[in-house]
């Protein structure tokens, strides 16, 4: 027959066709998120025009309030919205899974995929991070934050869950951006405190996120650069959490001076995006490497051995976060 509704191509067919509408459904809610909408709807229930206030159009902001309703972050009565459960959970400020970060860090790298095929036709560069028209300071605040909100949203637990520190009592978080892994792994480890390491502009969010989760007595800051400065003596634990983005990231360098700063005995610590050994996926570290960079799992644990590290470990993490996770010892 040429008209189905049924077989494996069919499927096929259909999940291309779902990857065309997923895309539309993000944008909606990056830029609700962006205008201040979600905001407006915490106010009560609320109509379209109220939502729109003086600049938005209301019509538009109409239409996407009902898409919102069709992905459960608006709820309607009558002429009246107002926000879901779901949305009050990760789209008000206040709430401990807030993903506002997270939406406008993906809004500020929008433009890169917008104009991707630049990049396959070879008429630039890579990976080229432009958000127009936004403060540097903005975007890399939105940065730092989207990597809390994403790790509060399960993936710190889950490195916890996935790494043995019984018995060790430090741990240097390098790059640790706002610090949420090492203060994950303290909760579930009580004997264990940690210092993050990080540029002066990142430390100063890590400390306000340390000190707003209440860990400022076991996670404590370090200002330092990893290109420039060692990282300390006698740790217990090195923790190396998505800054080992495949051969342009210095992996060499970093795993090198991890080595030095731990005790003999000592664990290293990784998280990355890192590919199946015959780079066919997993998806989202295949779509990592295209964006930044990623290494293989046997072109990563080559390096973490030529560093000296032994009883190397891999553990993946769940399959929605894309990461693996790599133990060593010194």
């Amino acid at each position: 027959m040429i008209f189905r509704t049924a077989g494996r191509d069919i499927e096929w067919a259909e999940e291309l066709g779902d990857l065309s509408w997923h895309y539309r459904a993000a944008r909606i809610v990056q830029v609700a998120s962006g205008v201040g909408m979600f905001r407006r709807l915490a106010e009560g229930r609320v109509t379209a025009t109220d939502v729109a206030g003086g600049d938005l159009e209301a019509g538009m902001v109409e239409k996407v309030l009902i898409a919102l309703a069709a992905m459960g972050l608006a709820g309607r009565e009558g002429e009246g919205w107002a926000l879901t459960a779901k949305a009050r959970a990760t789209l008000i400020e206040e709430s401990p899974l807030y993903q506002g970060h997270m939406l406008a860090h993906s809004a500020q790298v929008w433009s890169y995929w917008n104009d991707f095929e630049s990049a396959v036709r070879g008429e630039r560069g890579g990976w080229v991070w432009s958000a127009e028209g936004q403060p540097q300071a903005r975007t890399h605040r939105d940065f730092i934050l989207a990597m809390h909100e994403m790790a509060m949203a399960g993936r710190a637990a889950a490195l916890a869950e996935r790494v043995d520190l019984e018995g060790r009592r430090t741990l240097v978080d390098v790059g640790g951006g706002p610090g949420t892994y090492a203060m994950a792994l303290c909760e579930r480890n009580p004997d264990l405190a940690a210092t993050v390491l990080d540029l002066p502009e990142t430390i100063e969010i890590a400390r306000e996120v340390i000190g707003r989760l209440g860990m400022a007595d076991r996670v404590r800051t370090q200002v330092g650069d990893w290109n420039t400065d060692e990282f300390g003596r006698n740790r217990d634990a090195v923790l190396v959490s998505n800054i080992l983005h495949g051969p342009t990231s210095a992996a060499e360098m970093k795993l090198a001076k991890a080595h030095r700063a731990l005790r003999p005995g000592g664990l290293l610590i990784v998280q990355d995006f890192l590919m199946n050994a015959e780079k066919t996926g997993p998806l989202v570290p295949a779509i990592f490497n295209v964006m930044v960079g990623a290494f293989s799992v046997t072109e990563l644990t080559d390096r973490i051995a030529a560093a000296g590290f032994k009883n190397i470990r891999v553990t993946p993490m769940p399959e929605r976060v894309g990461t693996t996770v790599v133990t060593a010892v010194k």
